[in-house]
């Protein structure tokens, strides 16, 4: 019995790991140990937190779809795939933001849904509402480009009419774009 529960504990732990047997065969890197991926994610990527009386309502993560993280993307998508990357054609001439949120309550992620979010940007004085909130399927395309997403978690695109090469460094000329997502509960408002 003894050697049955350690065969056992044995096998748990061996096949908890992702090995190769093959020289054919290579495992890709997590986004965290791609070093020019994840700094520029991280330079375009905010995260909130909403608590309400000790309850977790929220745990949101956006990413700026900016010039420089949309290169980053390609590049690692291009190494991963061994392909052009295909998906983001919705978002290649407009200003876009990746969105991840995760809600203990199933009925408040829905971005999408008017009554429920209003969603804004504002680029110095101007606002702007979303042209597109689509709704993001296939965890497993995501999971190797954006951390926060998990099993619990709902995955946005959310466009805006704005192209996104006029919105670089150089023009942007010391205005800051700012995203808010507000409800019933609270406005999470992020600036790049």
């Amino acid at each position: 019995m003894k050697s049955f529960i350690l065969a056992g504990v044995a096998a748990c732990l061996v096949s908890g790991c992702i090995t190769s047997w093959g020289e054919s065969v290579s495992v890709h890197d997590r986004p965290e140990d791609d070093r020019d991926y994840f700094d520029a994610y991280m330079k375009a990527t905010r995260e909130d937190k909403v608590f309400v009386n000790f309850e977790t309502r929220y745990i949101m993560s956006i990413t700026y779809l900016s010039p420089n993280f949309r290169q980053a993307f390609a590049k690692r998508y291009e190494a991963l795939f061994a392909s052009p990357q295909p998906f983001l054609e919705e978002a290649s001439s407009k200003l876009g933001f990746f969105v991840s949120i995760f809600s203990p309550d199933d009925d408040k992620h829905d971005l999408k849904d008017e009554q429920l979010w209003h969603i804004q940007l504002k680029i110095g004085d101007t606002a702007l509402k979303p042209t597109l909130v689509k709704r993001l399927s296939k965890k497993e395309r995501w999971r190797p480009f954006f951390s926060d997403v998990h099993n619990w978690s709902y995955e946005y695109l959310v466009l805006f009419d704005t192209p996104a090469v006029a919105l670089s460094a150089n023009t942007l000329k010391g205005r800051s774009l700012t995203l808010s997502l507000s409800n019933a509960d609270a406005r999470l408002s992020q600036t790049w």
